[in-house]
């Protein structure tokens, strides 16, 4: 299980490979287009996350839960800061820097921007197969 989360904490940071030395470290925005308004969120919350968290906010769903790769050396500082926020924090791994989090969708882009957070992607639930034949 610790490889499972260590290996996807990976694919969120970009499996630590340096950014390219014209790249910008500077946050950008990405606009979700929704059915009632856009929703301006960070380039941390990854393309799948925003659609996600686009379909949740249609749908009425009231929260969603987050899966955050944290600055090195501040999970828990994160941690503290995104339950100030009013996510309630189920799991962490300072080893790592992970934080699984509970979040009300009106309040996931205040929880994107915090200080500390790298990356955050929406968790989704797996839909596998009954494989009874």
């Amino acid at each position: 299980m610790r490889r499972i989360v260590v290996v996807a904490c990976f694919a969120l940071v970009g499996c630590g490979a340096p950014a390219p030395e014209h790249a910008s470290t500077a946050p950008t925005t990405a606009v979700v287009p929704t059915t009632t308004s856009e929703v301006q969120m960070p380039a941390k919350l990854s393309p799948q996350g925003k659609e996600v968290l686009a379909r949740a906010q249609r749908s009425g769903v009231p929260n969603v839960v987050l899966v955050i790769s944290t600055e090195a050396n501040s999970t828990e500082r994160t941690a503290s800061a995104l339950r100030g926020l009013g996510a309630t924090v189920e799991a962490t791994d300072t080893s790592i820097g992970y934080i699984r989090v509970t979040v009300p969708v009106a309040d996931v882009e205040r929880v994107v921007a915090a200080d500390g957070v790298r990356q955050v992607d929406v968790d989704e639930p797996l839909s596998n197969a009954d494989p009874t034949p």
